[in-house]
């Protein structure tokens, strides 16, 4: 690596074998970061706490410039979890780098929703939600609501809104239900509870799933809708909206991130549903205030997060519903600005320079060294940051390095994308913002 010019943040970026776009998305970050930092993405099982270092791939910004090196490296001085890592192994990290281990909460759909519900300023914006327990607990729920979902509580089951079935108890006891079946939205009606029970039990995917209230939404164009909010944490550790944005389903039933047919702008939406500026006005904030709201909730609670997807619905009398929290969003790609792909960079940053303020002013440093690793390697001391080195060529180790305990679990997937109802009433048709192009390449990888 070339020398350091200044005092660079050392930045660690754990993603999943199974994931290779993380990868590929932690180097995009760093290009469009505006600052200089050194970033290494690695998995876990290369992560030696013992020796304290890591083998991975080493990433130097410089200005424009930036270098690419393999090789055994320094612990960083962050470490940004963008895939499902043990809770004990976290610990472990936590014991020897400090508490600057973020988005280290990899939940599912059920313990969201009984952390939110513990709020009292979120309890009203969540649908009544309870585990499937077995199944008689379908029909009084369904008889209660008459419109419902049926989710995998395990986000790898539900990502892009695979195994999700919404079932409306229509009049005379028949039975409707739409789901997806490859890249379509089915529908499948039953003319009694126990012929749609014989035929949905089979169906339902391992791993739990929970009953959910479906809310009536605002329609596009008899479409169904919802709202994505991404927030982040900046450059000063506060919690901010890197982008808001309204989906429009192919169909009437839900949103399948996949397959959108348009994308708008939040402010461009809420138009087409009133011209009174003021109610416009309050209808975003809202949309804003329940985003931070999620985000203290979890720091409250002692959760370290600092980027998240959170899917939410407005219905008709403007009130903001939550469907579903994404601890593993990924940025948008289209007309729209999304701030989050940096964001994530500019708060481990702080993080990192935060933890060294205690220390005396570092001299100009050079990029952290691979470390050589042959048979008779002592455990290293703990590095609180990269320390002047002259970068050699990363060597082979002779011997392979001790990985923490960990497993590595299906939640290294990105979490699912949420649903919503449709309408009771159509609102009146949306003009499509100048700007609703939307990139299909990157739909696939929402939740």
């Amino acid at each position: 690596m070339d020398q350091y010019r200044q005092n660079l943040p050392f930045i660690g970026i754990c993603v999943s074998k199974v994931k290779p776009l993380f990868e590929k998305l932690a180097k995009e970050r760093l290009e469009n970061y505006s600052g200089d930092a050194i970033l290494i993405t690695f998995h876990i099982e290369d992560l030696n706490l013992l020796k304290r270092n890591v083998k991975g791939v080493c990433w130097e910004k410089l200005g424009e410039s930036i270098s690419r090196k393999e090789g055994v490296y320094p612990l960083p001085d962050v470490i940004y979890l963008q895939c499902y890592v043990d809770n004990n192994v976290i610990k472990q990290i936590e014991r020897v780098i400090g508490r600057t281990v973020f988005n280290s909460f990899i939940f599912d759909k059920w313990e969201c929703w009984n952390l939110l519900v513990r709020d009292s300023g979120l309890r009203n914006h969540l649908p009544n939600t309870r585990k499937l327990v077995n199944k008689t607990n379908i029909y009084p729920f369904l008889y209660q609501y008459k419109d419902i979902f049926l989710k995998p509580i395990n986000v790898s089951h539900a990502h892009n809104s695979r195994g999700i079935f919404r079932v409306k108890l229509q009049h005379k006891g028949n039975i409707e239900v739409f789901y997806r079946e490859k890249n379509k939205m089915k529908e499948k009606r039953f003319k009694s509870y126990q012929k749609f029970q014989d035929w949905i039990l089979p169906k339902l995917s391992p791993g739990g799933y929970i009953l959910q209230q479906s809310i009536e939404t605002v329609k596009s164009s008899r479409n169904a809708t919802d709202i994505r909010i991404n927030m982040n944490k900046n450059g000063t550790g506060q919690w901010e909206v890197s982008m808001t944005l309204v989906r429009v389903a192919s169909n009437i039933s839900h949103v399948i991130p996949k397959f959108i047919t348009a994308a708008y702008s939040i402010s461009n939406f809420i138009r087409t549903i009133t011209i009174d500026e003021e109610k416009r006005e309050a209808m975003e904030r809202s949309v804003v205030n329940v985003g931070l709201k999620v985000c203290r909730a979890l720091d409250k609670y002692g959760y370290h997060m600092a980027d998240l997807g959170i899917d939410l619905g407005m219905d008709e009398n403007g009130h903001v519903w939550i469907f579903e929290i994404n601890p593993l969003p990924f940025p948008f790609r289209g007309s729209i600005s999304d701030h989050s792909l940096t964001r994530p960079i500019e708060y481990a940053s702080y993080l990192a320079l935060t933890k060294r303020k205690p220390q005396q002013a570092p001299q100009p440093q050079q990029a952290p060294q691979p470390q050589q690793a042959p048979q008779s390697q002592q455990a290293t001391q703990s590095q609180q940051a990269p320390q002047p080195q002259q970068a050699p060529q990363p060597q082979q180790a002779t011997q392979p390095q001790q990985a923490p305990q960990s497993q590595q679990a299906p939640q290294s997937q990105q979490a699912p994308q949420s649903q919503q109802a449709t309408q009771s009433q159509q609102a009146p048709q949306s003009q499509q913002a100048t700007q609703s192009e939307v990139d299909k390449k990157w739909w696939k990888f929402w939740n």
